[in-house]
């Protein structure tokens, strides 16, 4: 298989591996054999083997003085030497030459020396006392006495193992586990070199938790060739030296496939795991108790590689809690659904571009970047594999040492023809789907990508593939993926399907069950169920022939669109249509070019009728047995002069007709839909009256319907109206008692009076009696003070209307979040603003008063906030709020900090009241699109940002903006900058003035500074200042510059009533002003 291919790169992956990698032993045992050969050292030899530890035992018995250069070569291309000092080990010269090379190894190579003490005290060794010193009179006429008395000396002084501590059992454990710590550090890092997985490690490790004494299995799912076995093998390399036991059981799905394969691959697992004490049995079912309970006491590391069901695993390992304390099970599949609920699953990623270059570089040009030259088509091919490391190693592997003509080719083919290793990896999931399973497959991978996963299922539904469950099981496989409330597929996978139903018949397209190359849907046979075209992707017209669809019988989706707004040729129908399908669940045809569908055709199995700006006058005569009808959109089929009887339509939800024209009149049958829910008739400029009665109906959509004069609607579910540009001159007295209104539209009604009646008794018993949250009524001339009683209005719209003031009731309507007045040049002030107010405009409102209204602002954002203070000051009613009209001043600044420059400084406050800060600006004339936001920055970091939502308009005159600024946790630690920016794509705008106003929390709500406190801070903390910055527009370079002025440069500047600058102005005055602010709450 081709992703073997990546498990093989795992041993050969690391760059560091030059001589770790090349020696020939892992440990090299050095003993004195009349000492231990035949009990500790065959102990230790043999569970060193036993744990795959390949170790160097020299059986001869010594010989001579001298050693064999056999031996010293064993000695060198070790790891790790144990040295075992027993009574008589100095007595041998053998010994103690073994022991000198092994010292000179350890400082020329690198090589660890452990010692292990057994049966005598370290001391003796140190020293020589006792029978190492008994041992040494024997060699004191060897020139080599002090070489060998300096490397006992050196070896004693060594981190090692006293066999006087513990039990000789214990002893080797410990030992063993030593040696697997330090091989395993010794080695390379297994995931290093292995592009895009060395980063996830920790992330895997950690769901591991290898230090837990709880059993654990980690799932590693994702789709085919995403890199899973490669990751599993890494992980296991590294890991399971750790434990007692291990066993990697590769390719379960394939070997299981086999005769007799699950009780292969059991009795391998067993047997590597407990030994060939497992040769006994055959079937878990027959698994000696006393097995299972010797697997019960053994921590071990299990790799269950590629399963693909739940029996798979059940039969290798029916239980998870029979093993050993600490065991870890890792099982890589396709397919999430063979795991337990609250097993841990981790989804392999595919790979960043970045990533995917680095790895395709490596398999092609054995370097982490591409080869000069190569950069272009290198990027392409990468582009092609989206990431996935199986497709990357194989496309690399085939372009290796060939030439740039040839890359360009193999390029191009891969357009038109998929690679053939890399789908036979991504098909093994697809094989392992139902027919139905398969079905929905196919038809997402040729139809469907992308697609809303409701109208997928949907249609599905009525194909009877059983979609709820079927699109749940792709899931698993990781064939599908759900982004948002679409379905994706990666497009590897996406190729694979579109290929399966390729080789359906690969000279006869008209053979395939789905089509969608335009050059192949004119042509089909019985086979045929599903066809979609987009006319973009046409390069002439293309003319069908009348029967062009008479044979393909069994076909139930015809999709017949343009992706884009307009295309340069079309589908025609020279000599009309003589036949579709009955078996049709989805009719989509852009501009259907002829009058009428065939006089043949039955809609019983149809799901969606969906023809835009088609020429058909009308759909059939008589009645239609419509039985699975749900959706009907004709919109801009403005030849279109009736609609049938639809009366058996029971399951039609929706039907859209706008901008048809042409229509004078509605059928009578749509007033008896039980289940329709909306209705769109925007644009019908031919209906003059319209009676809709329908018991379930919600939206109803009449904008435009500029000849609709007399209107009657009946319908108790209905949320949505939009009457916007009719001529009618009331609204019906239905519509009164309606109570789960909640958007009326009438903007553009020149002939309307009055607003409903909401007055009579027994509609404004609840506050959702008459729940109208969007009005526009810029018509009207006042606003009555009934308006009041519309508890649950939430936006009010009054722009462009000649009012010159707001009824007082309007502080009512406690569940008003946004009040636009823009454009109401008459309008001359403001009244006592709700509560839950969020957002006002009143843009190039020129009459506004402007003092007052500043007062009046101020005054709404504090009481705005009060309700939070119990706990948190910043006002939640208030989040991402701003307030824009006329001025060209800033009030106010006696109770805050103001500046006519584009920044502004102000001093360090270091009060645990204060909650906030209301910034304001002046903004220039000029073009405005885009939000008013202030950011805070700490040492030159964002630590928070607010900010009002705008909408785009064009500024007449200077206005002033406001928005509520919440505080900092860390305000009382050092300075903080303000930074105001006010618009993204701004014209000619400027910010002429700002300012910041302080606020604190008292007992009886929250108030502004006032000058006095805020001047005695400013004079005790001078070192100490928060920056305020403005970023301004340029218009003529298109940049933004940034001011800030520093403490030196700060000035306050108090501003009079009338907005000049005035040091010695009326003091009772601004007296009574700032009285209306810090004593209204």
């Amino acid at each position: 298989m081709a992703e073997q291919r990546l498990m093989s790169d795992v041993a050969s992956s690391s760059n560091s591996s030059s001589t770790t990698s090349c020696k020939k032993y892992d440990v090299f045992l050095s003993f004195r054999g009349e000492d231990t050969r035949m009990n500790f050292t065959s102990h230790l030899y043999e569970a060193l083997k036993h744990k795959k530890v390949e170790t160097y035992i020299d059986y001869k018995l010594e010989k001579g003085d001298e050693i064999s250069q056999g031996l010293i070569k064993a000695i060198e291309d070790s790891h790790v030497s144990i040295v075992i000092m027993s009574e008589n080990y100095a007595s041998s010269k053998w010994c103690l030459e073994e022991l000198s090379k092994i010292l000179e190894c350890q400082k020329n190579q690198g090589q660890i020396v452990i010692p292990v003490f057994y049966n005598i005290d370290p001391s003796h060794v140190r020293k020589q006392s006792g029978s190492y010193e008994q041992a040494f009179v024997k060699h004191q006429e060897d020139l080599r006495c002090n070489k060998w008395r300096t490397a006992l000396t050196e070896v004693a002084n060594l981190s090692g193992w006293d066999s006087r501590n513990r039990t000789e059992s214990k002893l080797l454990m410990d030992i063993v586990g030593d040696i697997l710590r330090k091989l395993t550090a010794r080695y390379p890092n297994q995931l290093k070199g292995l592009v895009g997985i060395e980063e996830n490690y920790e992330q895997i490790e950690s769901l591991l938790r290898i230090g837990s004494r709880e059993v654990r299995i980690l799932g590693i799912w994702g789709m085919g060739g995403i890199g899973k076995t490669t990751l599993a093998t890494a992980l296991y390399a590294q890991l399971s030296p750790e434990f007692e036991g291990g066993c990697f059981l590769t390719n379960v799905r394939e070997n299981s496939s086999r005769p007799g394969g699950l009780e292969a691959l059991h009795k391998k697992l067993y047997t590597e795991l407990l030994g060939n004490e497992s040769h006994c049995f055959d079937a878990p079912l027959l698994v000696p108790q006393f097995v299972m309970h010797r697997l019960g006491h053994k921590k071990v590391f299990i790799v269950l590689d590629d399963v693909s069901t739940c029996e798979q695993l059940e039969h290798l390992i029916k239980d998870y809690g029979l093993l050993g304390p600490g065991s870890r099970v890792i099982v890589t599949t396709r397919d999430q659904q063979i795991f337990r609920p609250n097993d841990e699953v981790y989804e392999v990623k595919k790979l960043s571009f970045d990533r995917s270059l680095e790895l395709f570089s490596l398999t092609v040009f054995e370097e982490n970047t591409p080869k000069q030259g190569h950069e272009d088509l290198s990027r392409k091919a990468v582009s092609y594999c989206k990431g996935i490391p199986l497709a990357l190693k194989v496309l690399g592997a085939s372009l290796r040492r060939r030439s740039k003509e040839a890359w360009e080719s193999e390029l191009r083919k891969l357009k038109k023809i998929s690679n053939k290793e890399i789908n036979n990896v991504l098909k093994l999931s697809y094989d392992g789907l139902d027919r139905s399973q398969k079905d929905i497959f196919l038809d997402i991978a040729c139809f469907f990508k992308g697609k809303d996963r409701d109208w997928v299922t949907n249609i599905l539904e009525a194909c009877d593939f059983f979609p709820a469950s079927g699109i749940e099981v792709l899931l698993d496989k990781a064939l599908v993926t759900i982004s948002g409330c679409s379905i994706e597929m990666h497009d590897l996978i996406q190729e694979m399907g579109r290929e399966i139903v390729d080789q359906e018949s690969i000279k006869e397209p008209g053979r395939r069950s789905r089509l969608w190359r335009p050059e192949e849907v004119h042509e089909g046979t019985e086979v045929v169920e599903c066809i979609t075209l987009d006319t973009c992707n046409l390069n002439r017209d293309l003319n069908l022939s009348s029967n062009c669809f008479t044979k393909m019988v069994n076909l139930r989706f015809l999709n017949i669109h343009c992706s884009f707004w307009s295309t340069r040729f079309h589908v025609y129908l020279p000599s009309g249509l003589e036949s579709v399908s009955d078996k049709l669940r989805y009719f989509f045809w852009d501009g259907f070019c002829h009058e009428s569908l065939p006089s043949n055709f039955h809609a019983e199995d149809l799901v969606e009728l969906y023809m835009y700006g088609s020429k058909l006058k009308k759909l059939w005569d008589g009645v239609q047995n419509l039985v699975n009808l749900q959706k009907i959109y004709l919109g801009a089929s403005r030849d279109l002069v009736e609609i049938p009887d639809l009366s058996k339509a029971k399951k039609l939800r929706s039907i859209n007709l706008s901008q048809c024209e042409s229509l004078r009149k509605l059928h009578t049958s749509i007033s008896s839909l039980p289940k329709l829910t909306f209705l769109e008739l925007s644009g019908c400029t031919g209906i003059e009256n319209l009676n809709v009665h329908s018991k379930y109906l919600q939206r109803l959509h009449l904008e435009g319907c500029s000849s609709l004069k007399e209107f009657s609607v009946t319908s108790h579910e209905m949320t949505v109206l939009d009457l916007s540009y009719t001529a009618i001159c009331a609204l019906p007295s239905s519509i009164q008692f309606n109570r789960k209104l909640t958007q009326l539209w009438l903007k553009g009604c020149s002939n309307f009076g009055m607003l409903p009646n909401v007055s009579e008794p027994g509609l404004i018993t609840a506050p959702d009696n008459f729940d109208c949250t969007q009005h526009n009524l810029s018509f009207l001339q006042s606003l009555p003070n009934i308006i009041g009683h519309l508890f649950c209005l939430k936006i009010l719209d009054l722009s462009g209307t000649i009012v010159e003031s707001l009824p007082e009731s309007i502080k009512n309507l406690s569940m008003m979040t946004v009040l636009k007045l823009d454009d109401c040049r008459k309008l001359v002030s403001l009244s006592e603003l709700p509560s839950s107010l969020n957002i006002l405009t009143a843009y190039n409102s020129t009459s506004l008063e402007t003092v007052f209204s500043q007062l009046l602002v101020f005054e709404h954002m504090l009481q705005s906030c009060t309700p939070c203070l119990s706990k948190q000051y910043y006002p939640k009613q208030f989040e991402g709020g701003c307030v824009v009209f006329p001025g060209d001043h800033i009030m106010m600044n006696q109770c805050g900090f103001h500046t006519v420059d584009s920044s502004i400084t102000i001093p360090y406050l270091s009060l645990p009241e204060l909650c906030g800060f209301i910034c304001c600006v002046i903004v220039s004339e000029g073009s405005v699109e885009g939000h008013f936001s202030c950011s805070i920055y700490q040492d030159s970091k964002q630590v928070g940002m607010d900010e009002g939502k705008l909408l785009h308009t064009s500024l007449i005159s200077d206005h002033v903006a406001f928005l509520f600024v919440e505080t900092c946790d860390h305000l009382s630690e050092i300075p903080f900058k303000f930074e105001f920016n006010y618009g993204q794509k701004t014209e000619k705008v400027t910010i002429k003035e700002c300012g910041v106003f302080p606020v604190y929390a008292t007992e009886s709500g929250l108030k502004l500074f006032e000058l006095e406190s805020v001047t005695q801070i400013f004079n005790e903390s001078q070192s100490r200042a928060i920056g305020v910055g403005v970023r301004c527009s340029n218009a003529e370079n298109g940049l933004e510059s940034l001011v800030e002025v520093s403490n030196n440069e700060s000035q306050l500047t108090e501003i009079g009533v009338d907005g000049s600058s005035n040091e010695n102005g009326n003091e009772n005055e601004w007296e009574e002003l700032l009285h209306v602010i810090t004593s209204s709450v």
